[in-house]
């Protein structure tokens, strides 16, 4: 009896450690056959990869030729040095990116060869390139030029589509072999998943029952909760990726754990760069008026345990330096004890609604300073006429002293210049309704007649050259307000003194010679216009003057310009000598497109 169950007990640990020792073993077959088989699948996907990484750069490269002829082409065609700088900062990153293919493709023979013939087509054709650009546009290359020039540039694409079709085959072929190992995987993974299932199903059916009816149950409430966790997961994400504001959230110790990309965008660090790091670090916050840094908002809302609004002149600053005014409300993150867990922070930039405030009140006090100018003009007219009067009745007394007359004709000369200011202010306050026929010699004597205070204060010397009197069709007071920008911005440039020179003659638009019009230029010797601020000159809400400046001038008359179907350019020069700028101001006998009369329309009910 003790033989048979010591028989027994030996056959039961046998059974078992063959249930137990079989299904191991397999496992750990299958595992090992499945490791090898993902590390193979991984580095064939990385050549994948490898290859997608070659083609971006190739078509990179390949888009920077096409800019270059592009960039050389538009010189040619307008003679605009911006032309020139796109091309050679596009030159000057070309071999840097050649050398970057080259590396890349280390591995590849044909590729290296095919990259060194194209390195030598993209050399040649700089050369020419160089070579027409150092003759200046208005020397334009022979017909065999540029011929030489297209068949070269002709070749260089050429062998970059052979080059980036050789690489897609490539691809092509790394991409079927991973597909291939792909299904390998798969293929292996079920084949030993079923021949388990077999093995388990035969030895121990009944425990298998239990154990897979019991494992299925928990694979059905544990995909149910991922995909719950999924879907809430995918919310929070959608839901705070497509807010407005910025958002920070951090852990206990004020880590940082969260940025969507509005906070991303306003700190100039990546989550990726940023987590983990503290909020301070991410977040530099100073005060605007002392810039000093201000207490940590992280610390504050874990002491408080509440949401704190912090809104008193705030600065963020951001990686590269640039500086955001920002309103910030923090919140702490709880747990189902009430314990902080996090902090939340939430900020936006204010920097537009600043300006949008600061522009309503410039526009208020300049509306109140054109009523408050019309109505002295108004009040000063009277009075003006009764002392006109008087002093026409002294010059006709009879038998006057030649010192009287001499006096009373330079009141009577003073009084005449008071009336024609007055004058002016009542016109800047008014406007036609509808468009009228225009002198714009009469609207650039205006002009000069209200800055004549400062021209005389600064010593400029003015010299007008008006060689044509037809009119134009437009706005009055328009035109006034764009001519009074620019005359009172060549006088801001000429602090020291200088010359203005304004200049009316009929011209056409270059782009289309029918076109008829008016060409003014308002010229300074002033300091001049650097080619940074050039680039913004028009662009609304920039200014260079600070405080004093809107950053609306130009931009209003440009648009001014443009609704009268112009055209308004600069030009200018910052040498020392010869500085100065020049605006140009064409404005057309006909209009074409009806603007003026569409923005002097009524509306309609």
């Amino acid at each position: 009896m003790t033989k048979s169950i010591a028989m027994d007990q030996r056959s039961f640990q046998s059974l078992l450690r063959r249930t137990v020792a079989l299904p191991v073993v397999l496992l750990v077959l299958l595992a090992l056959m499945l490791a090898a088989e993902t590390l193979l699948l991984s580095w064939s996907l990385r050549w994948v990869d490898h290859s997608d990484h070659v083609i971006a750069e190739a078509r990179t490269a390949m888009r920077s030729v096409v800019e270059m002829d592009t960039a050389l082409r538009g010189y040619y065609l307008t003679g605009d040095q911006s032309f020139l700088e796109s091309y050679d900062e596009v030159k000057a990153k070309l071999p840097e990116q050649l050398e970057a293919i080259l590396k890349l493709t280390a591995d590849n023979p044909s590729q290296q060869a095919r990259l060194r013939q194209l390195k030598q087509l993209d050399l040649a054709w700089m050369q020419w390139a160089d070579w027409q650009i150092m003759r200046g546009h208005r020397v334009p290359p022979s017909p065999e030029e540029l011929i030489a020039g297209q068949q070269v540039m002709s070749a260089i694409r050429d062998k970059q589509r052979d080059f980036v079709a050789a690489e897609e085959d490539f691809r092509n072929v790394r991409s079927r072999r991973a597909k291939l190992l792909n299904g390998a995987v798969i293929g292996s993974a079920i084949g030993m998943s079923l021949l388990v299932a077999v093995l388990l199903f035969t030895l121990t059916r009944r425990e298998l029952l239990a154990l897979s009816s019991t494992y299925e149950d928990h694979l059905r409430a544990e995909a149910a909760q991922q995909q719950q966790l999924k879907e809430s997961r995918e919310l929070y994400q959608i839901t705070l990726k497509s807010l407005g504001d910025a958002v920070v959230s951090t852990d206990p110790e004020g880590n940082i754990a969260f940025l969507n990309p509005v906070a991303q965008q306003l700190t100039g660090w990546d989550y990726a760069v940023a987590a983990g790091r503290s909020f301070g670090e991410v977040m530099r916050l100073s005060n605007e008026r002392t810039r000093l840094n201000v207490d940590d908002p992280i610390a504050a809302v874990r002491r408080a345990q509440k949401v704190i609004g912090f809104s008193d002149g705030l600065t963020l600053t951001s990686r590269s330096g640039h500086e955001y005014p920002v309103e910030l409300t923090g919140a702490p993150i709880l747990n189902d004890r009430g314990v902080v867990v996090g902090v939340v922070v939430v900020f936006r930039d204010v920097t537009q609604r600043r300006q949008t405030e600061q522009i309503l009140r410039t526009s208020e006090r300049l509306t109140l300073a054109g009523r408050l100018s019309a109505t002295i003009a108004h009040e000063i007219r009277n009075p003006l006429d009764t002392v006109t009067n008087l002093v026409y009745l002294l010059q006709h007394e009879p038998a006057p002293s030649p010192t009287a007359m001499q006096y009373l004709q330079m009141a009577s000369d003073e009084l005449a210049r008071i009336a024609q200011i007055t004058g002016q202010l009542l016109t800047f306050h008014r406007e036609a309704r509808s468009p009228v026929e225009v002198s714009l010699t009469e609207v650039l004597e205006s002009v000069l007649t209200l800055f004549a205070p400062q021209i005389k204060q600064n010593h400029i010397v003015v010299q007008c050259r008006f060689d044509t009197d037809r009119r134009v069709r437009g706005f009055p007071g328009e035109l006034r307000q764009v001519f009074s920008n620019l005359v009172g911005n060549a006088i801001e440039a000429m602090a020291k003194g200088g010359q203005l020179i304004l200049h009316s003659r009929e011209s056409c638009l270059a782009s289309n010679p029918a076109r008829r019009g008016v060409r003014v230029t308002v010229l300074d010797s002033g300091i001049g216009i650097p080619v940074g601020v050039r680039r913004n000159l028009f662009a609304p809400f920039y200014t260079t003057k600070g405080e004093k400046g809107t950053g609306l001038g130009l931009w209003i008359s440009r648009g001014i310009t443009e609704k009268h179907e112009g055209t308004i350019h600069v030009s200018s020069r910052t040498g020392k000598g010869r500085s100065g700028a020049a605006f140009s101001v064409f404005l057309p006998f006909e209009q074409e497109l009806g603007l003026l009369d569409a923005s002097a329309a009524p509306p309609k009910v």
